[in-house]
């Protein structure tokens, strides 16, 4: 949990009533919706955050971001906690995007059916709450890194940039399929939990591909948990949300 979890914790949990359709006045700008969503017999939970200065009549960023190991559950809240939406919380200005935010089920990861129900969330999300379809984007933290990285790769098409924080990644083959797509990777060097080679051989091999869009910063002497770092850091925000399929 990071360092701006604690003062928002209270609120986060008050959330919202699962709604479906258009906006109605329970699904008020600045708070979280609860959803669920049934794959393939399967039912998840997730939540969408509305930024303050919501409404209907024009088109909104999309953020997709996916939650570390010790966010899984069933309960809905966790997800509310990560970074990224404790971040457009404390700096709506700098976050004036909707949040997609799932829960992955314990002793899962975000792959399979897990990873196909995010993906579909974050189509739902987009067709009912106006999503703009060229800004749409992944963000993952952790065991969520290496999930944002792998949809990418599935999907290049469908996104239009990438933040991954503090990842595994184990598939070497999805370098090629990320060529041209806007990826930037973040690392502690002193990870303890997961090394910091993970992210140096994925930027490297990215690079050796011709990769032109990948950016890497790498965090002296800070360890694994450097999530509120990296999403309270307005240059994240700024080159998220300045970049545009297309463009």
């Amino acid at each position: 949990m990071g360092t701006v979890t604690m003062a928002l914790v209270a609120w986060l949990l008050t959330g919202t009533p699962e709604a479906g359709g258009p906006v109605n006045p329970a699904e008020s700008p600045g708070t979280f919706v609860a959803k669920t969503l049934t794959v393939r017999g399967e039912t998840y939970v997730y939540s969408v955050y509305l930024p303050p200065g919501y409404g209907r009549g024009q088109e909104w960023p999309v953020i997709l971001a996916l939650h570390g190991a010790g966010s899984r559950g069933t309960d809905g809240q966790r997800p509310r906690t990560q970074s990224l939406a404790e971040a457009a919380r404390v700096h709506p200005e700098r976050y004036p995007a909707v949040l997609v935010l799932p829960q992955c089920p314990p002793d899962k990861e975000w792959s399979g059916d897990v990873a196909d129900f995010a993906l579909e969330a974050l189509e739902r999300t987009v067709t009912e709450y106006g999503g703009d379809r060229k800004r749409v984007y992944l963000a993952g933290q952790s065991m969520g890194a290496r999930g944002v990285v792998q949809l990418a790769a599935r999907y290049p098409e469908r996104f239009a940039a990438v933040v991954a924080v503090s990842g595994r990644y184990l598939d070497r083959s999805m370098v090629s399929r990320l060529k041209g797509l806007p990826l930037w990777m973040w690392h502690g060097d002193a990870d303890a939990v997961v090394p910091v080679s993970e992210s140096r051989t994925l930027v490297e091999l990215l690079k050796s591909a011709g990769h032109k869009s990948v950016r890497y910063t790498e965090l002296s002497g800070l360890g694994h948990d450097i999530f509120d770092t990296v999403y309270l850091d307005q240059a994240v925000s700024t080159w998220l949300l300045a970049q545009k399929r297309g463009k």
